[in-house]
Order: structure tokens, then C-alpha cells, then sequence
């Protein structure tokens, strides 16, 4: 078995070598909820350019053009849309659709202060709860450019550009079931990946182009949890030891990059009364047992731990950042006086992909497969299209298994 796994994974691999030589197309949208962090209630609508069908309750009823735009509104039993030209209701939805099959559309909140927004593909209003939920069908590419726009922002090497689309590609081809029961695959917000639409950025879209439909799979050639954090503060954190499930290439590995990083290191300062009261009230802490006040007063961790100063009571590092909102897990704790500092190193959950880490090392002229293989252990490099192909073909003994 382990031979016919092999030569299935060689078999992908070759695949790639001929990428720049044939044209290989991958359709496949994704349903983004927009706006999810806000209460909706209008929304207005307008075409970039070209002519846009309006769609209610599945029937085309008209058009609005790039000199028009469409008002979509909550009413009792379901919206309105008005535009220059058009006065319509519907009972289920509203949707907007270029008519060439491709475009784009400014979306505007009227009742909000959130800037004007530009985004590729359609858009679905339903009504939800008398609030409008927002439904942004966009092509896998377009949006992973936006994901990367958003995720990575502007100024950066091209190869760490090119290792971020890869990852934002395979994350929301991994987890695209993660809002299915709300009417949409993913949001837009920090719970999924942050998207705000069109990606302007002309670096990006070109290490979009060149990684176009690549995706990081598994020994087992499954797509894998492509997750990624700001800055690792010099080590990152195996799978298991913050979500309780091991994952054969999100493993601990040493990352010297981003140590001198802008998000490097961090500190909070609270008073020595508040800290203890924390542990007491949440873990038990016993104030008058000296060495426990010594072991979570005076604790300076030589690597990453799972629990503050390893002693009982048993306080877990990762509810401690939760609730006093700490930047990471990794951080020391001292007193000065009546205070207590908490020096830390890293901002985020410390699994998988270090971006600052990976900048620099873009910078320094590794390539961007080069820092995918760091971060993610014993992981391949396939090409979407390829992936489906292999698997449509029936599972053998030792063959691809069946998502």
C-alpha cells in the first residue's frame, strides 16, 4: 500500500511539471457571507460596468445598468428593490447578475459609516430574521486574490505572496462546509478569512496567476487545514497542544525569522491583586500557599508550554489568553512591586504558518515552496483540477481515499 501511495503522489506531482504548458481552468465558486459582524437592514447595489439582470424569487424582472443602482430593503414578508426603473418585491430573494457572466459591483450599507466596497461575481440578498444576509458567489481565484489583499496587505516579496494565495486556496477549499447551515460557505470577517471584495493590488494578482489552482494536500492526499498566524515569536505550536487534534503536518517547528519582527513581542501590566484574584477564582489558586504564588508570580518559560509554570493547580495557557485577551500563549510573568508584567512573545494561536516569519524569508530569497515545506510538514503541492481527476477514479487497495 505505502508503494501505491507513492506512486499516486509522484504521479500528481508530475502533473505540475506541465502546468505552464496547457490551459487548466478551475470552476468553482465560492458563497461568501458579507457583512456577518453587522445588523443589515438596506443595502444599495451598483454595477461596475455593463448590463446586470435582477433576479426575484428565480425569474429575471428587469435590469439596472452602470448608470443605475438597485436599493434593497427588509419588508414585511420579505424585500423591495427600487432602482431609476424598477419597483419589486419578493418573498425568498434578490439577486444580481452580469449578464456576461462576469463583473463587478460596488456595495454600499447606507445606514452605516463602512466605506463603499467593490466585489467580484454576484450577490444573493435573502431575508434572515427581518435583516438582509448578504451572498457574495465568486470565483475560486478572484476571491482568493481579495483573501490575499486583505490577509497579507501591500509591499510584500513576490514569493510571499505567492505562498499566501496557495494557503488562503486550500483553507477555504478545506473548510468551505464551515457555514453551510447559514446559506453560505464562508465569512468575511477573522472567523473564516478576512475578504473585502476586489483585489487591487497588481503584485498579488500575479502570484495568484502563477500558483493558479494549487493546493496543499496531505500524505493521503487530502486537502489540508492550511492555518496561519501574524508571528510565532520564534516557535510554533503542534495541532494537538491548542485544539486537541493531531495533524500529521501542523508540527512544532523553530522559526529564527521572526523573532525581531514588528509583532515579535508584547506586554500587559495589571495589578498584582487582579492577577492572583484571576487564578483564585477561576483555577483555585491557594493565596496562602507560598509556592504556588511563587510558581504563577515568577514564571519564565525556556519554550512554549501548555500550562502556567507546569504546577498545580493546573491553569491552561490557552484560556488564560482568552480571557485577559493576550496577543499569544508564549509569555513570561514577573512583579514589580504591587504590579505584574506579563511579557510575551507572538501574536495569534502559533499553528502552522508564521506570516511574519515567511516574509522574511521571502525577503532573505527562499522560495515560496521552500516556506510552505517549514511550516507544513511533509505536505505536496498539487494542482486542484489533477486532484478532482484522481478523485473521480474508483479507490483501490492503497489508493485515494474519498473526502
Amino acid at each position: 500500500m505505502p508503494i501505491l501511495r507513492s506512486l499516486f503522489v509522484l504521479m500528481l506531482l508530475h502533473s505540475l511539471s506541465v502546468l505552464g504548458q496547457q490551459d487548466i481552468t478551475v470552476d468553482r465558486t465560492m458563497r461568501i457571507g458579507l457583512h456577518r459582524e453587522r445588523t443589515v437592514k438596506q443595502v444599495i447595489v451598483m454595477p461596475v460596468k455593463g448590463n446586470w439582470w435582477v433576479v426575484v424569487d428565480g425569474e429575471r424582472k428587469g435590469e439596472v445598468t452602470s448608470t443605475d443602482g438597485l436599493r434593497i430593503a427588509t419588508v414585511p414578508g420579505g424585500l423591495s428593490a427600487r432602482s431609476l426603473t424598477l419597483n419589486l418585491t419578493a418573498k425568498r430573494s434578490i439577486e444580481l447578475v452580469p449578464r456576461n457572466g462576469h463583473g463587478f459591483f460596488r456595495l454600499r450599507l447606507p445606514d452605516t459609516k463602512q466605506a463603499e466596497r467593490t466585489y467580484p461575481g454576484s450577490l444573493r440578498v435573502v431575508p434572515a430574521g427581518g435583516n438582509l444576509l448578504l451572498v457574495n458567489s465568486v470565483p475560486l481565484e478572484a476571491y482568493t486574490a481579495g483573501v490575499v489583499q486583505a490577509e497579507a496587505g501591500k509591499e510584500h516579496h513576490q514569493e510571499y505572496y505567492k505562498l499566501q494565495a496557495v494557503t488562503c486556496r486550500t483553507y477555504a477549499l478545506t473548510n468551505q462546509r464551515k457555514h453551510q447551515p447559514e446559506g453560505f460557505e464562508l465569512c468575511d470577517g477573522v472567523h473564516c478569512q478576512v475578504y473585502h471584495g476586489r483585489n487591487r493590488n497588481d503584485s498579488i494578482q500575479m502570484a495568484v496567476d502563477a500558483t493558479h489552482s494549487l493546493v496543499l494536500v496531505d500524505a493521503d492526499i487530502r486537502l489540508i487545514h492550511a492555518t496561519f498566524h501574524s508571528n510565532c515569536g520564534g516557535e510554533t505550536v503542534n495541532s494537538e497542544d491548542l485544539w486537541g487534534r493531531s495533524q500529521t503536518y501542523l508540527r512544532a517547528t523553530v522559526d529564527t525569522f521572526c523573532i525581531a519582527a514588528p509583532h515579535a513581542t508584547w506586554h500587559k501590566s495589571m495589578g498584582r491583586g487582579e492577577w492572583i484574584g484571576y487564578l483564585q477564582r477561576k483555577y483555585g489558586l491557594r493565596g496562602d500557599d507560598s509556592a504556588q504564588l511563587h510558581a504563577v508570580l515568577n514564571y519564565e518559560p525556556q519554550c512554549r508550554d501548555l500550562y502556567l509554570s507546569n504546577t498545580w493547580p493546573l491553569v491552561p495557557l490557552k484560556e488564560v489568553r482568552e480571557d485577559l485577551k493576550l496577543k499569544s500563549t508564549y509569555f513570561s510573568v514577573r512583579t514589580e512591586g504591587e504590579k505584574v508584567v506579563l511579557e510575551g512573545r507572538g501574536f495569534g494561536h502559533g499553528v502552522g504558518l508564521c506570516q511574519e516569519g515567511a516574509m522574511r524569508m521571502a525577503k532573505a530569497g527562499r522560495s515560496y515552496t521552500d516556506i510552505l515545506h517549514h511550516y507544513y510538514t511533509s505536505v505536496h503541492l498539487v494542482d486542484l483540477t489533477t486532484l478532482d481527476f484522481f478523485r473521480d477514479e474508483p479507490a483501490g487497495p492503497g489508493g485515494p481515499r474519498a473526502r
